[in-house]
């Protein structure tokens, strides 16, 4: 009787880097430079008008009595649904969570630079999550790959 070959995490993890350069952990700035690429999308918070062809974009209006609103939408021409689309607060976690939504499959993203100032932690931490998720599909997939194709025989579930 042969000896089981046990696949655990760290033998993934050194597969992933080997294989696709992935590396575990990835935060901030180098996670977001990843989504991107991976995803071929744009994220602009730096230009101060928008281009015109966004998927999504973010920006803040003044209302007639001087209030100021925050506005993410899909809509350039100005029909904007004030249901889903205006926010009383600059409301960073929405804002983030429609984007990579709209960034995973491509898209492209326009912040005005003035609200991106005020959401330098979100857009970090967004994209560190979404990272993290993207690391655990691949993870999980080579888990699959290494234990199907005979190479292991168990997998040896952390504790």
């Amino acid at each position: 009787m042969s000896k089981k070959r046990i696949l655990n995490p760290t033998i993934v993890r050194e597969k992933l880097e080997d294989e696709s350069g992935l590396i575990f952990g990835l935060e901030g700035d180098d996670a977001k430079k990843w989504c991107l690429d991976r995803w071929d999308a744009k994220f602009n918070t730096t230009d101060s008008w928008a281009e015109g062809h966004e998927d999504l974009i973010v920006y803040s209006e003044t209302t007639a009595d001087d209030y100021e609103v925050w506005v993410c939408t899909n809509n350039h021409k100005g029909n904007i649904n004030i249901n889903e689309d205006v926010f009383y607060y600059q409301n960073n976690e929405e804002f983030m969570e429609r984007a990579i939504e709209a960034l995973r499959y491509g898209g492209s993203v326009w912040i005005d630079s003035y609200i991106a100032e005020d959401m330098e932690y979100d857009i970090a931490e967004a994209f560190t999550y979404a990272y993290e998720d993207e690391y655990e599909g691949l993870f999980e997939n080579m888990k699959d790959e290494l234990l199907n194709n005979g190479d292991y025989d168990e997998w040896e579930k952390p504790e």
